[in-house]
């Protein structure tokens, strides 16, 4: 990301913004209406995956995930940190970029799949519902064939919308019924 993209980045992770509902099943993000198709949610945290209505879990093109890490001891700095070297590990020539502060951080990365997918990535992780734990939003993308060209101009929005979007949200599927 050029430098100005990253002080942009770092200036709208001051900024909060809805963009669903807390609890809700659906929720539309970069332009894209994305649903709940896997959730698993227990004492301990969870993870809810949105994708696009005609897609599954497991064969998605756009995705949305929500965790939440309620027992961890992390800051999310530390969270972001240990993905961004996870990432570095299993995919040595990903572009691995990490952006925080003190209360929250941003992870995103860029890989390519043996297949020639590439797979686009932004993590932002804070702390979560009531000051307990970790929560994470993600935004992948799965590109492929002419779609690959137009990353480059995307990720930064993509990143933008992650940085954007209100974190309230997401620890509020972990405290409310679903």
């Amino acid at each position: 990301m050029s430098r100005i993209c990253c002080v942009a980045l770092a200036s709208v992770l001051l900024l909060g913004r809805a963009s669903a509902a807390p609890g809700s099943d659906s929720l539309t993000f970069v332009g894209d209406p994305l649903v709940a198709k896997s959730d698993s949610l227990g004492a301990q945290g969870g993870l809810i995956e949105f994708v696009q209505p005609h897609e599954s879990a497991g064969g998605w093109t756009r995705l949305v995930g929500y965790r939440a890490f309620l027992d961890s001891r992390q800051s999310a700095a530390d969270a972001a940190d240990a993905l961004a070297r996870q990432a570095r590990q299993r995919y040595p020539a990903a572009a691995v970029t990490t952006y925080g502060r003190r209360t929250e951080s941003i992870v995103e990365f860029s890989l390519v799949t043996p297949d020639g997918t590439i797979e686009y990535n932004v993590f932002r992780y804070a702390v979560g519902p009531s000051g307990r734990g970790l929560v994470s939003l993600q935004y992948a993308r799965r590109l492929r064939g002419s779609d690959t060209d137009t990353m480059t101009v995307q990720a930064p929005r993509w990143a933008a919308e992650i940085a954007r979007f209100d974190m309230n949200r997401v620890r509020a599927a972990f405290t409310q019924p679903r």
